[in-house]
């Protein structure tokens, strides 16, 4: 009888288990998980922001900036029922949460935005899992990695091959030419650097690799980027 009782006590602990175990996965999941949903546009604020009758002000993630600011009124109009996919529900410091928009149709409202030259893709922080499918509807205009006017303090999108790659007190650089101290450069720090393996960049190997990197130029013995995440380079092959 004894034994009986044990056995029975184990299996209900082991369910107990069980229910946790599902439940701790599953509330994970949901956390980890973009909430789709369809609602209806309000109004519109060019370049990237609307207004939905449910979730209020979203921006499209992953897009810098806009040369046409009508384009978004051409793809979206007021009263119009569209497809939200977000990226958080925690706002921005304006309100705002980041989305991916899709039309009726099945259009994708930022891939339609890169695909005719209106936007350019970025990843932003918490908004990189698309971005490489908005890098395969743009037309780049990138400059050389070894132009003397790469203009400092903007953004820029730079290609080039790695001529070097050093690593010097923890910070790796990739170098495009021969002159390090005034040459185009980039510095990924400690902390970037752990995004990059986990991303499987393997860094050394990238020398005699051309690359596109997209982000903010300041100069540091010439114009360098430093990439926060893996997203922000692209391996050309050729």
């Amino acid at each position: 009888m004894a034994n009986k009782v044990k056995r029975f006590i184990s299996i209900i602990q082991h369910k107990l288990f069980l229910v946790v175990f599902v439940g701790l996965l599953m509330a994970s999941v949901k956390g980890d998980c973009t909430e789709t949903f369809y609602d209806e546009v309000l109004s519109l604020t060019p370049p990237f922001e609307m207004r939905l009758k449910k979730t209020g002000p979203i921006r499209l993630a992953g897009l810098l900036y806009e040369a046409d600011t009508t384009a978004l009124e051409k793809l979206v109009q007021k009263g119009m029922r569209i497809k939200v996919q977000l990226v958080s529900n925690k706002p921005d410091r304006y309100g705002r949460k980041a989305a991916h928009v899709y039309l009726k149709d099945g259009r994708w409202i930022q891939g339609e935005l890169v695909r005719q030259g209106h936007a350019t893709p970025f990843p932003y922080p918490g908004e990189h899992a698309l971005i490489r499918d908005l890098y395969l509807l743009e037309t780049p205009i990138s400059q050389s990695a070894l132009k003397d006017d790469i203009k400092i303090d903007q953004f820029g999108i730079i290609e080039g091959m790695v001529v070097d790659v050093a690593e010097i007190k923890g910070k790796t650089y990739l170098n495009f030419g021969s002159n390090w101290r005034d040459d185009f450069t980039i510095k990924i720090d400690k902390v970037s650097l752990k995004k990059f393996r986990a991303f499987g960049f393997d860094l050394p190997t990238l020398k005699g690799h051309r690359l596109r990197i997209r982000g903010w130029v300041f100069f540091q013995n010439g114009p360098m980027i430093a990439p926060q995440h893996p997203n922000q380079i692209e391996v050309i092959k050729e």
